[in-house]
């Protein structure tokens, strides 16, 4: 039996998917009004927050990963052009882009379950579970996760995220 919030989830990330597929051009939800632009898990004890980041521009061809903060605003906390080795988080409204230092589990080349990304500020965990049942031209579904970034400072924010794979293949 499917629960409501699975089914919206579930809902959603179609949504994305088939936005994807039908323009291609921009995902990611912004910051909607009156919402707030910060995410911080109850579990930190982080100075920093992660905020959300601006819609990303697709061109044709491009794959991407974004992930989503799992909690009622849904914001787009994450994304990594799969091409490259480098993943893109906006912390303090301040855009970071981390390299990637090490991948495992590879679901297509450039997709990786988990994965490790810092710079000279912070390094940046990933850990995704991702829908098996999925492929590239439809897109493939991030269920569960959990984003860990920890600054040298040793401020570290924890979030859970769920999102998608998806490309521009209309453009």
């Amino acid at each position: 039996m499917i629960k409501s919030d699975q089914y919206f989830r579930a809902a959603t990330i179609l949504t994305m998917m088939l936005a994807l597929g039908a323009c291609g051009t921009k995902v990611g939800l912004g910051n909607p009004q009156g919402m707030p632009n910060e995410t911080t898990s109850s579990a930190s004890n982080a100075s920093s927050s992660i905020s959300t980041l601006p819609p990303l521009q697709m061109k044709k061809g491009q794959c991407a990963i974004f992930l989503w903060s799992e909690e009622s605003s849904r914001p787009l906390v994450f994304t990594q052009d799969i091409a490259t080795e480098h993943a893109t988080i906006l912390i303090d409204g301040t855009s970071n882009r981390l390299n990637r230092d090490q991948s495992t589990e590879m679901i297509i080349p450039g997709f990786f379950a988990r994965q490790e990304f810092s710079d000279d500020t912070m390094k940046m965990s990933v850990r995704l579970k991702v829908d098996q049942g999925r492929n590239l031209y439809e897109g493939i579904k991030i269920p569960s996760g959990i984003l860990s970034v920890k600054k040298n400072d040793d401020s570290e924010n924890i979030i859970s995220v769920s999102g998608l794979l998806g490309c521009n293949l209309a453009n």
